[in-house]
């Protein structure tokens, strides 16, 4: 009989086995070589999937369910989109994102790559989102004027009585439409002034709220449609020597076609806002001069016009007063529900605030 000690085999398969095996593997150096091999792609795509993350991965989910509604609700209906506008956004969207690669983890820009992702965020929610709000006019509900416009009496407002103001005094209306018509533009300086202050996290907080506002106004006014007050009251004109012609009947002649089905084909650039009821203007002037409040200088100029914005909607926007009460609100719920879940987490035990992106000044 042998004095040598056995040597114990671990069963194939075995939790001991496999562990054994696995270390083997680990030992070998073929084994190392091709892990090697391996993690510097792998690494590569992780920091490039990084790079695209902001403002928040769901944030693309939601730009893609919605074109894809989009594009089962127009082939339901029957309109066809004009290929080139909607070309247009698609290749700057992606052009943005190529933009936030190189600058992210390979030029390491981060005020640069935030302006980018930005924008190609707003970009690629807000076009899906514009064309839900056409296809739900297709829908036809009885319009809400007559609503609105007793609920504006009961608050004691009396609509064309201040469009009479307004035409006695040409010079103020034409100041209010000219910050009526800066609402849009201060989307652009808003996404500008935070990346460059470096205050990303406000950014991702602004474009997700954004989106957020957007599709709830879009989902709002679709049950509670309506022409505006200058077809309610039976106005055809605008206030004398106002600019402002776009915001209170532009958009009447899509309102027809989209109602009465006759709309065929639909072009980007075509796109009106068909919005009364709640005024998205509110909305957004609420959000734009949250976001900038903390830019010093800047921030009390953005409060300033967006107060000045909230009241130009009524008669540039061809708004009833409903529709700026609800405008108000609405931001007001959805920044302040966002404030108390922040602070919900933050008292939280064994958690901590999210930590803010790399570069950001202010966590959002």
């Amino acid at each position: 009989m042998s004095d040598a000690t056995p040597i114990s085999m671990p069963a194939r398969g075995t939790r001991r086995g496999r562990a054994e095996a696995a270390s083997l593997l680990r030992s070998s150096p073929r084994s190392s070589r091709t892990r090697s091999s391996l993690a510097e792609p792998v690494a590569q795509i992780r920091r490039r999937s990084a790079a695209l993350a902001a403002p928040h991965p769901a944030l693309w989910g939601l730009a893609l369910a919605v074109a894809l509604l989009d594009a089962v609700w127009l082939r339901r209906v029957g309109i066809a989109l004009a290929p080139f506008g909607f070309g247009v956004a698609a290749a700057m969207v992606a052009a943005l994102l190529a933009l936030a690669i190189l600058l992210g983890p390979i030029l390491s820009e981060p005020k640069l790559r935030a302006m980018a992702l930005a924008s190609a965020s707003l970009i690629a929610v807000t076009v899906p989102i514009a064309v839900l709000h056409y296809l739900t006019a297709t829908w036809a509900l009885p319009l809400a004027d007559a609503r609105l416009a007793r609920a504006e009496a009961a608050l004691g407002f009396d609509w064309p009585a201040y469009l009479a103001v307004l035409q006695a005094h040409p010079r103020l209306a034409w100041w209010l439409a000219l910050a009526y018509h800066t609402s849009g533009p201060q989307v652009g300086l808003t996404v500008i002034a935070l990346s460059a202050t470096l205050r990303v996290g406000r950014l991702w907080a602004y474009v997700r709220l954004f989106a957020v506002l957007l599709l709830a106004v879009v989902l709002i006014a679709a049950l509670v449609p309506a022409a505006g007050p200058f077809v309610h009251y039976g106005l055809a004109t605008v206030p004398d020597g106002s600019i402002e012609t776009l915001g209170a009947l532009w958009h009447l002649d899509a309102l027809e076609h989209l109602r009465a089905g006759t709309l065929r084909t639909l072009a980007l650039e075509d796109i009106r806002g068909l919005v009364t009821f709640p005024s998205f203007h509110v909305c957004l002037a609420v959000l734009t001069a949250w976001a900038l409040a903390p830019i010093p200088v800047l921030g009390p100029l953005a409060i300033a016009l967006n107060a000045v914005i909230v009241v130009a909607t009524l008669g540039a926007g061809g708004h009833y007063l409903p529709d700026l009460l609800a405008g108000f609100v609405l931001p007001v719920t959805v920044i302040g529900g966002r404030a108390l879940l922040r602070g919900r987490r933050t008292r939280a035990p064994n958690l901590r605030p999210e930590p803010a992106p790399h570069g950001s000044r202010c966590p959002g």
